[in-house]
């Protein structure tokens, strides 16, 4: 009976729950989900009749009684902060033993991340300068880590391990820097005492490190109200998690991590995709990519990023500044640059904070999904072909590449 009972129950769901299972031990599923999550809701979003209801859905208070919280917040202001803490908490871990534990290679991020910066702004200024309107000129600065992670997840093995730690923590540098600038030049819109009491919160995360506790319920304190004041100044309060990730003592990392990664990889970023991609492309939106503030964005994000990292890196270890891996080539600096172009999230943030037109909105919006499509796309071929990419680099440009720079 046993062995029956087996063959018809047990045998069957091994047989469809193998794939998944093999998939899951590669780290790709994640990856997979986030994919089919982009198409799905791309999919919904453009059903004719109820495409309207479907983004309408996301952006809709979920209690009207209760204030005008809808599901978008509690996932982009909520369950994000749950996925960079788990970022967050990586990065560390690589910081204090891992690939970025040399000060040459840890300061290589920042610099590049300038680099992504810098060449963005230069990009949309150009593509505006006729109208002399640089409105909106910080979107391209920034790049999407979820939607990024995503990717570099589904590629497994086929991208160095110094590579996805060096992305996570350039893309993290660039988002800060981005928010930096956000407050700097946009500030009416944003209160300065939250931002003066964020200060102070961080100060008093950086303090707990000279406090011998084995308890992290102070880190957690601390960033829930790092969080409370980021939302009440209009800040992404996601990014709250890093400051409190990085707070974290490294002996309870590992704990923290195995509690995070089921929910976050599984649940919270495909839900993220969901609802943040969920807009109508239509022709009317892409005869408008021709308008120089959406042409500046796609651009900045498309060329920009890419051109910015791959210089200011290359000029890093030229100068001797900073040091790459002997493994690491200059493919793997483009396809990472590459895929740094995806914005999503911080760059729609931005946006909302840059015009006050609704249809420019989001025109800017569907520039940026182009941007992060293309980028993703590209930057996955770039990963996949990286050998044939290099020996075409080193035939075709021997004195540019052909010194390799050791660690």
């Amino acid at each position: 009976m046993k062995k029956r009972i087996h063959k018809v129950l047990v045998e069957p769901i091994k047989d469809v729950s193998s794939p998944i299972v093999e998939i899951e031990q590669t780290g790709q599923l994640s990856g997979f989900l986030l994919l089919n999550a982009l198409f799905l809701t791309l999919l919904f979003a453009n059903i004719p009749l109820s495409g309207t209801a479907y983004i309408k859905f996301w952006s809709s208070p979920l209690i009207p009684e209760l204030g005008h919280i809808s599901s978008l917040d509690i996932i982009n202001k909520g369950l994000m902060t749950l996925f960079m803490l788990e970022v967050g908490l990586d990065l560390k871990k690589e910081f204090v033993y891992g690939e970025l534990q040399t000060y040459k290679r840890a300061h290589l991020p920042l610099i590049a991340a300038i680099g992504g910066l810098v060449v963005p702004v230069f990009i949309f200024c150009f593509f505006n300068q006729k109208q002399n309107n640089y409105t909106g000129w910080i979107i391209p600065t920034t790049t999407d880590i979820a939607f990024s992670l995503g990717i570099l997840k589904l590629l497994g093995n086929k991208v160095p391990n110094f590579i996805k730690v060096f992305f996570v923590a350039l893309v993290i540098i660039d988002d800060l820097l981005a928010i930096s600038l956000l407050v700097a030049f946009y500030l009416p819109t944003v209160a300065s005492l939250k931002i003066v009491l964020i200060l102070l919160s961080v100060l008093a995360l950086i303090g707990l490190k000279y406090f011998k506790t084995t308890h992290i319920f102070p880190n957690l304190l601390i960033g829930a109200f790092i969080w409370w004041n980021m939302v009440q100044a209009g800040l992404p309060p996601a990014l709250s998690g890093i400051f409190t990730a990085l707070s974290i003592p490294i002996h309870r990392i590992e704990e923290l991590k195995r509690w995070l990664y089921m929910p976050v990889n599984y649940l919270i970023v495909p839900l993220f995709v969901l609802a943040n991609v969920a807009v109508t492309i239509n022709v009317e939106s892409l005869e408008f990519l021709q308008e120089s503030h959406v042409t500046g964005v796609l651009i900045g994000l498309l060329l920009g990023k890419p051109l910015g990292i791959v210089i200011a890196t290359w000029l890093a270890v030229r100068l001797n500044i900073a040091q790459l891996p002997n493994h690491i080539n200059w493919v793997h600096i483009l396809g990472m640059g590459i895929l740094a172009g995806s914005g999503v999230t911080i760059a729609i943030f931005m946006t909302e904070h840059s015009y006050l037109q609704t249809q420019i909105k989001d025109f800017i919006k569907i520039g940026v999904i182009i941007a992060s499509l293309t980028s993703g796309i590209l930057s996955t071929l770039i990963f996949l072909k990286t050998s044939s990419i290099a020996n075409l680099f080193h035939w075709s440009l021997p004195r540019l590449f052909a010194k390799n720079v050791r660690s």
